[in-house]
């Protein structure tokens, strides 16, 4: 099966929470990253993540826990212990950051 992936995934480690209204705030740890998605480890998946991200008028955020800065993200998929959110309105050279 031919991989289908656009940009190479770098391992990471690094402390985040994710929020949004149908599930409110996510602890995890991002696993690997991409310029254009990552995928996040979940301390505790909840079933109302499924819905979330979907919408199109919202966002999933995402934010570093040692870092002023939250990212607007969308869910791609959720796996067992964690999800896959894509970085939205990613444009080549810019990042889709809100500082704080």
């Amino acid at each position: 099966m031919p991989d289908r992936r656009m940009y190479v995934r770098k391992l990471a480690d690094a402390k985040v929470r994710i929020y949004h209204s149908a599930f409110g705030s996510l602890e995890g740890r991002i696993q690997d990253i991409s310029e254009a998605s990552c995928s996040i480890v979940l301390v505790d998946v909840c079933e109302s993540i499924h819905d979330a991200g979907q919408d199109e008028e919202e966002f999933i955020t995402l934010k570093p826990t040692n870092m002023d800065v939250v990212f607007k993200m969308r869910l791609i998929r959720r796996h067992e212990d964690g999800v896959v959110l894509k970085f939205e309105e990613c444009k080549e050279g810019a990042v889709n950051a809100d500082a704080l």
